[in-house]
């Protein structure tokens, strides 16, 4: 976390000293980032920057921070989703999330994704159990649900589909943005509302259609749990 000091600065000051890393760790590593090109941008001196910091591992962690705590202000601005969501809507919800946040905070997704490729999940731990999970932690829960319900197919490596829905969400809402350009012949609006653009939606409902072809029980077989 940021010293004292960085949170007694005026509040415009913050803003450009955060500001400023954002662009710089969107377009490099936390590794390759540099002190030299955050002091000067923002109009500090360098040994104000360890006033403020331990280190560059100090803001960056911090400019993660900021991340989540946008997503987490953006997600309870955004309709609340239906009770009955089974898990394929649900699993278009949270594609819908990160497509919001690309189109809001385009800088922040670019440092979130750069984060991720340079820090791959290959494992986490369950909350509640313990135990070690492979692929992506975010969609563990929810697939496990999908079979227990019938909306998955229980032959479904549920490690390999959480790391494979991952890298899917992390790179879809660049290709959906493009994608939207591409065959509207013009720029997409940051205000665009994800949840009812009927092009997009099309879009994502193909990408279901995908994922259900592959991972989804034969519908005769599907309980009629969501519609209870």
């Amino acid at each position: 976390m940021p010293k004292d000091t960085f949170f007694h600065l005026p509040l415009e000051k913050r803003h450009l000293i955060e500001e400023v890393a954002v662009e710089e760790f969107a377009e490099n590593s936390l590794h390759t980032a540099s002190v030299n090109a955050i002091v000067n941008n923002s109009g500090i001196a360098k040994g104000s920057f360890y006033q403020y910091f331990e280190n560059m591992e100090d803001l960056y962690k911090h400019v993660l921070k900021i991340i989540k705590d946008r997503k987490l202000d953006l997600i309870s601005s955004l309709p609340l989703p239906a009770n009955n969501l089974d898990t394929f809507r649900y699993l278009q919800r949270l594609l819908q999330i990160d497509l919001a946040f690309e189109l809001k905070y385009p800088r922040l997704a670019q440092v979130e994704r750069r984060h991720n490729f340079e820090n791959p999940v290959t494992s986490s731990i369950d909350p509640e159990t313990g135990q070690r999970l492979s692929g992506d932690g975010r969609f563990h829960a929810f697939l496990s649900q999908g079979v227990f319900h019938d909306d998955i197919a229980t032959w479904v490596d549920t490690d390999l589909a959480a790391y494979v829905l991952g890298v899917v969400s992390r790179w879809l809402s660049p290709y959906l943005l493009e994608r939207l350009e591409q065959d509207s012949g013009k720029a997409v609006e940051a205000d665009l509302d994800v949840s009812s653009d009927p092009h997009l939606q099309d879009l994502l409902q193909n990408l279901m259609d995908l994922l259900m072809a592959g991972m989804a029980r034969e519908p005769q077989i599907r309980k009629d749990f969501y519609s209870k």
